[in-house]
């Protein structure tokens, strides 16, 4: 079939299933978005301030216009999947470019974005109608993108063959292209010789600018690999362009700038981003050669089997825990006087994080334990998020207050590129534990992707998984005591992340609720991962289950080690409120992870030992 007449098929899938309206919603949706990016790229966006960059609109408003160039292209054209996915991958970044902007009506003054705004004084100047319209831009693009999907999700039956070659291969090239271009978007933008403009990275850099670039950098390799994995040429082709274009919007003008301006010079940040954006446009196009796996049959092109992934998810863990290491002691800060360099009290617990992150990483590499590890991995990760953002918290104090006499040093780097490889670890673990899954409930279905060791693997995981009955798989009721149990570590968990572990008398640690700071990003993520494993794991089959409750167990320790961590680097140091809930806490997982293991889910009705009805 010719990809014109794929196209027009699933054009008329669309019509038939209800889910043409949504097409020129998403297409209006994203002219509304192309529109309001241009007016906000015109129109001042702080009162009374002025533009650094004389060439900045232009360059705004092609930038904004190239989603919807390219979706029209596809569209004109036939393919509609593809414009669909080009909306899509723009939407995933328009979030964290929003927050971004906000940056300018936090504190205008520290936004490095002189394509926008070129501060010239220190006053505190109010937001002007150009940023809202950007927001407002930002918004309308995830419309579009939500409008995109609800059309896709019409014509879900229909599914374009993945004529480009081995899907994981290009999974491989494409996640890592856009960690790479993340990595490069949260550096440096540029060097500065101006007395108000701070070329500062994005750890360096105000709590809000911080959380545009990280949500942007983490928005990337998950949409490469959610497009990739949807088993559709078109439909991965456009998410990947539709990402790279947003990538582009971010990176760009910062090189532009840096050319633009005299005082500005050229940073190796933006250029390692345009580097991993370019090797992302070419995984969309190029084929990738398959690797003696037989040719997928009716259009049925599936995520590469169990081994790989999570052989995948164990090396990127591998990476976050080596990086985590060489974080923890390497120099934060650099200084230029003779004044010593403070080092950062959480940098022990970020290299028990790491060391934990990399044993487990490690431990994937073995099928029959990896099957065993996953659940604990895709938990596990987010302690080096918990501990890398508390180790940066000293670099970002100390650079935004020391008047320029300290600078980050190596172990920031490496801290936050510990940071974002976990992170991918975490996704590649889940979307490994999605194909274990559908592996179990159809054991043949992955016979011809994985070897002789993960068959072995499998059979090992459906025994413990699928006969043993699973801790709250459907059909069964949860034991009073496990669902008890996993409320209560719910609960305290929370509190355990949202109160103090330690306490000192010249000390006054970050938290949820008071203090609100860089570590606290940490701290909320962790307060999110460890509640989503604990709903998950009521959901899930019994060893997942298990695995799921060892991984919370992991960051909860870790996270209470901080306290004995922390005695030889503050003054007077004792245990906090926090670090009595993280034992409650401990103690209340331990419970509910017994209770999951030995206790199998109440049927209604069943005879037989797995739970299942006679016939």
């Amino acid at each position: 079939m010719t990809p014109e007449a794929r196209d027009g098929d699933a054009l008329r899938d669309l019509r038939a299933a209800g889910a043409a309206p949504a097409l020129p919603a998403a297409f209006a949706s994203s002219v509304l978005a192309f529109l309001l990016l241009t007016a906000g790229a015109l129109v001042p966006v702080v009162e009374g301030g002025e533009r650094g960059l004389a060439a900045g609109p232009v360059v705004l408003v092609v930038l904004a216009v190239l989603p919807l160039s390219l979706a029209g292209a596809f569209a004109l054209r036939g393919g509609t999947v593809a414009a669909v996915g080009v909306l899509a991958g723009a939407a995933a970044l328009a979030p964290g470019r929003a927050v971004l902007d906000l940056q300018l009506a936090a504190d205008p003054s520290r936004a490095s974005r002189p394509e926008l705004y070129l501060p010239s004084d220190l006053y505190a100047h109010a937001a002007a109608p150009g940023l809202w319209l950007l927001v407002a831009g930002h918004a309308m693009t995830v419309v579009a993108g939500v409008f995109a999907l609800r059309a896709r999700a019409g014509a879900a039956g229909e599914s374009g063959s993945d004529e480009a070659g081995d899907p994981g291969r290009r999974l491989a090239v494409a996640v890592s292209a856009a960690v790479v271009a993340g990595i490069g978007l949260v550096m440096q933008p540029f060097t500065s010789a101006e007395v108000y403009l701070l070329a500062q990275n994005a750890f360096e850099g105000p709590v809000v600018a911080m959380a545009g670039y990280l949500l942007v950098a983490a928005a990337l390799p998950v949409t490469a690999a959610m497009a990739v994995s949807s088993g559709d040429t078109d439909l991965m082709r456009g998410g990947l362009l539709g990402a790279a274009a947003g990538g582009t919007a971010v990176a760009l003008p910062a090189v532009v700038a840096a050319l633009g301006i005299d005082t500005l010079g050229l940073s190796a940040g933006p250029i390692v981003a345009l580097a991993g954006l370019v090797v992302l446009v070419v995984a969309a196009f190029v084929r990738m050669p398959a690797a003696d796996v037989p040719e997928p049959d009716e259009a049925d092109v599936r995520l590469p089997g169990s081994v790989r992934l999570r052989a995948g998810a164990g090396a990127a863990a591998l990476a976050a825990g080596v990086c985590a290491v060489i974080g923890s002691v390497t120099p934060q800060l650099e200084t230029q006087g003779p004044i010593a360099a403070p080092e950062s009290p959480a940098r022990w617990s970020l290299l028990a994080a790491g060391l934990v992150v990399g044993v487990l990483g490690a431990a994937m590499f073995v099928p029959r334990v990896a099957v065993l590890v996953r659940p604990v991995l895709s938990v596990a990760w987010v302690a080096v998020l918990v501990a890398g953002t508390a180790v940066l918290d000293t670099a970002v104090i100390a650079t935004g207050s020391a008047g320029g006499v300290a600078s980050s040093g190596p172990g920031v780097v490496w801290t936050w590129v510990a940071m974002v490889v976990a992170a991918v670890a975490a996704c590649s673990s889940v979307v490994a534990g999605a194909v274990e899954r559908d592996d179990l409930d159809d054991p043949g279905r992955d016979a011809q992707d994985d070897d002789a060791q993960d068959s072995g693997a499998r059979d090992s995981g459906a025994r413990d998984s699928g006969a043993q009955g699973g801790a709250g798989s459907a059909g069964g009721r949860l034991p009073a005591v496990l669902f008890g149990a996993l409320a209560v570590a719910g609960v305290l968990a929370v509190v355990a992340f949202g109160v103090p572990v330690f306490t000192a008398p010249d000390y006054a640690a970050a938290g949820l609720w008071a203090r609100f700071g860089t570590p606290s990003w940490g701290l909320l993520a962790g307060a999110i991962v460890v509640v989503g494993a604990l709903v998950l794991a009521a959901r899930s089959r019994q060893a997942p289950a298990v695995g799921l409750l060892c991984g919370v167990g992991v960051v909860l320790a870790l996270h209470a080690a901080s306290f004995p961590l922390s005695r030889g680097e503050i003054d007077g140091v004792s245990a906090g409120p926090g670090f009595w809930f993280v034992f409650a806490a401990v103690i209340a997982v331990l419970v509910a992870a017994m209770t999951a293991a030995l206790v199998r889910p109440v049927r209604g009705n069943a005879d037989s030992p797995g739970g299942r009805r006679k016939p």
